[in-house]
């Protein structure tokens, strides 16, 4: 089981979902049962997820020389706490306040999302391409 998850076919389906969650997380949700914020529930388990299949990484962030030789990651990791934070205090009192630190949150979360996915596109086409090949081979055994 833990072969599977950690799989490169396991990481690029959770890839490719919370690609798609964070294209389609716009909008606004004023209640927990608008499709913005249950969109976003499913795209935060995806995220704990994809920590989970990268935990050896999750973990070295807490060294300066991993911070300096990752700075996206790195940046990806502090714009996802602030997003979280952003929940936490969004969940327990909404203020105005609260709602505007969570846009802002959610558009730096976004833009550093997108130089990510940028910055890592060919290795993402290179495991889409493997996984693909490998299915393929699996198909004709």
């Amino acid at each position: 089981m833990k072969k599977l998850f950690l799989s490169t076919q396991s990481k690029l389906i959770v890839d490719v979902l919370l690609f798609i969650g964070i294209a389609g997380l716009g909008g606004v949700g004023k209640t927990w049962s608008s499709p913005h914020c249950i969109g976003a529930s499913i795209w935060l388990i995806l995220m704990l997820l994809h920590i989970a299949q990268h935990w050896q990484l999750a973990k070295s962030l807490t060294k300066w020389k991993v911070i300096r030789k990752n700075k996206i990651t790195a940046l990806t990791t502090l714009g996802f706490v602030l997003m979280l934070s952003s929940v936490f205090l969004f969940a327990f009192e909404l203020k105005d306040s609260f709602i505007a630190f969570h846009h802002i949150a959610g558009l730096n979360l976004n833009h550093v999302i997108i130089i990510k996915i940028v910055n890592k596109f060919k290795r993402f086409i290179s495991m889409f391409r493997k996984a693909t090949r490998a299915s393929v081979a699996r198909l004709n055994t």
